[in-house]
């Protein structure tokens, strides 16, 4: 049976982000799996700001929260000019730094000053129009191609909620294309918004500071922010930039110990050889023998009882063919081979509670994969789902057994009598 119009849409959908994920993960390699190069000039990355007059103010604080990182923050921002204006092209001002100013990271905040319309030479284009909306995403595909022509890491950082409904429409409509035009190019975007509004979701001028205080963030004018503002929004990016340059520093690890064979295939790494024709050929054979190979298509067919009286309806899943070198990206990554240690995973149980678990390393995979519970036995459950009460460790201090682990049991004093 044919597959309803909705149901072969979701089919196409899934399809096209597999296929395009494909074509993002060739485009993204750069020979690093760190999305920050890992070996700036002199031991010290160089870090971009660029943006209009809501970007203007972020500098200053970034600057303070990545000092000890060994980056140095530059800012470009530009008064009110964002995307939207014709007589500032931010395309063209990237292109137009010497190779010499080099950087290595580069963040972009514009639009808050985007929500008039393009005047073009013989065309003025209303702010939302299909026409300004075309117009709009060309200056930002524009403007991230000159910025990975660089080599750069780019974060794109999400506008803020604003002061009033229309302005806060306004920044929904550009993050959503902000956010599109980041996944199709590789760049990371850095969203921001439930960091600058009340506990409804709503706007507010006030909230907590990095110390958890409440304080004044936003301008009167509802759109900038104030030195807390900007000092909250870098350390919301400085924890994504830090994290991506710990990756960074991981890439660069040489051992400094080993075995005789572990020191020999880090000496011959870092030595230029030329081989012969027979070690090319012997290279180019080894090199075919551990080339992942394509993962051919396998459409998938489930059957869906969707009405008793009904025929149930057949959907095809179709799974299109992996190119190997997509493959190979994948699991050569370290995001697929190492867990970021110390970050906390959370699932949501029945009765409103949250389980939290953290990462940690395992010496012997097959050690824990023995010793691993089931989910009934695992002390979350039992504790908040079944209620049990766990039994206390010796010595802890919920521990109320008497006597204590490790002392002496008391002796019976004798009891001595009064002679009257």
């Amino acid at each position: 049976m044919t597959p309803s119009p909705s149901m072969a849409r979701s089919i196409m959908f899934a399809t096209a982000v597999l296929m395009l994920t494909a074509q993002t993960l060739c485009a993204a390699d750069t020979g690093f799996s760190s999305y920050i190069t890992p070996f700036p000039p002199n031991e010290r990355h160089k870090l971009f700001v660029f943006g209009d007059s809501l970007a203007a103010g972020l500098a200053a604080p970034l600057t303070a929260d990545l000092a000890a990182s060994n980056v140095d923050v530059v800012s470009k921002a530009i008064g009110t000019p964002g995307l939207s204006r014709t007589d500032t092209e931010w395309e063209k001002i990237v292109e137009a730094l010497p190779l010499s100013d080099d950087f290595q990271i580069a963040v972009v905040l514009v639009g808050a000053d985007d929500r008039g319309p393009i005047r073009l030479p013989k065309q003025r284009l209303d702010f939302g129009t299909p026409a300004w909306k075309q117009d709009y995403v060309r200056r930002i595909d524009g403007l991230l191609k000159a910025l990975h022509s660089r080599k750069a890491a780019v974060y794109w950082v999400g506008l803020p909620i604003m002061r009033g409904e229309a302005a806060t429409s306004a920044a929904q409509l550009l993050n959503g294309m902000f956010l599109e035009r980041a996944r199709l190019s590789s760049t990371k975007f850095i969203d921001i918004w439930d960091g600058f509004v009340d506990a409804d979701g709503a706007y507010s001028d006030i909230g907590p500071d990095l110390t958890g205080a409440v304080r004044q963030l936003r301008m009167q004018n509802g759109v900038h922010m104030t030195a807390l503002g900007y000092q909250k929004l870098a350390n919301i990016l400085e924890r994504e930039i830090t994290h991506d340059l710990t990756a960074a520093h991981r890439e660069r690890e040489v051992p400094l110990a080993g075995d005789d064979s572990e020191q020999q295939n880090v000496r011959d790494d870092a030595v230029t050889r030329v081989p012969s024709a027979d070690g090319r050929k012997a290279d180019a054979k080894a090199a075919k023998s551990k080339a992942v190979k394509d993962v051919a298509a396998d459409d998938g067919v489930v059957t869906l009882n969707t009405s008793a009286d009904a025929p149930p309806d057949v959907v095809t899943i179709i799974r299109p063919p992996i190119p190997g070198s997509v493959v190979g990206q994948i699991l050569s990554s370290r995001a697929a081979q190492q867990a970021d240690l110390g970050h906390t995973m959370s699932a949501d149980l029945l009765g409103g509670y949250t389980a939290l678990s953290s990462i940690s390393t395992s010496a012997d995979a097959k050690e824990s994969l023995r010793q691993q519970l089931p989910l009934t036995d695992s002390p979350f459950y039992r504790l908040l789902i079944r209620g049990d009460t766990l039994p206390a460790k010796p010595g802890r201090v919920d521990d109320f057994g008497w006597p204590r682990a490790g002392d002496a049991a008391p002796t019976e004093e004798p009891v001595v009598g009064s002679n009257g």
